[in-house]
């Protein structure tokens, strides 16, 4: 079933998943000059795909695709499911805005608690699982990620986030690009990105809107199980090709 909606009707943290696509992955042109990044192929099928399995994998019934560059190619590889419930909401300001700017875009749909995903991640299903079935907020982390100063790094304090960010003197773990809120906390994050978009911040990322929350709600992590990439160069791609057996079928 594909729809476009965002009248905030939906399920849970554990059931319904928002995916950030709108980007077109610059950094690995001319690959991407005519196909968004999510539509490359590792493995024999698109990155989106691999995502969208690890997903039905674990009994997700809800996703949210934010799409901006060529969003009809991506409108068009979902069409074909038929037991993920996926919807659309597109950015018409995809070229100009970072992804701080498209999850303000799916407020409406994450009212409930919901599952954050970048469309540019391949990750262990099991993961994943591990990450639904945390009782409460939490990020999926990397603990064992060399810290080279590009990495998204998070800091500890006992159970919980303390803080995140890429200037941090020292971190405890890669954030992944996946996370998940109930609509408690859910509600608190959006008032933060709410904030950041009334300033016309819309160029950074969204983790800016968490280090925020993170004083205000007590969000914990989960690390990951096995190997996991983020793909934003053709060296990046071809790790991924590389690996992408261990991804999504465990």
């Amino acid at each position: 079933m594909n729809s476009h909606r965002a009248d905030g009707l939906g399920g849970d943290p554990s059931t319904q998943a928002i995916i950030l696509a709108a980007g077109q992955g610059r950094r690995l042109q001319p690959l991407t000059d005519n196909t968004p990044k999510t539509l490359l192929d590792v493995g024999g099928q698109a990155i989106l795909e691999h995502i969208l399995q690890a997903l039905e994998a674990n009994g997700y019934e809800r996703v949210v695709v934010v799409t901006g560059f060529e969003s009809e190619q991506i409108r068009d590889h979902c069409r074909s499911r038929e037991s993920l419930e996926i919807e659309f909401v597109h950015s018409e300001r995809f070229d100009s805005t970072n992804n701080i700017y498209s999850l303000w875009l799916a407020r409406d749909d994450a009212q409930n608690g919901f599952t954050l995903i970048n469309s540019d991640t391949l990750f262990p299903t099991k993961s994943l699982s591990k990450l639904q079935q945390h009782d409460g907020s939490a990020l999926l982390v990397d603990p064992e990620t060399e810290q080279t100063g590009e990495e998204m790094v998070v800091a500890f304090d006992g159970d919980n986030i303390e803080t995140i960010g890429k200037d941090l003197d020292e971190g405890d773990a890669e954030y992944i690009g996946l996370s998940k809120f109930t609509a408690e906390d859910a509600s608190v994050l959006f008032k933060h990105i709410g904030d950041f978009i009334e300033q016309d911040k819309v160029n950074g990322w969204y983790e800016g809107a968490f280090d925020l929350l993170f004083n205000d709600v007590s969000v914990g992590f989960v690390e990951t199980d096995g190997p996991w990439i983020e793909i934003d160069t053709e060296e990046d791609l071809s790790k991924a090709k590389n690996i992408c057996g261990r991804l999504t079928v465990e």
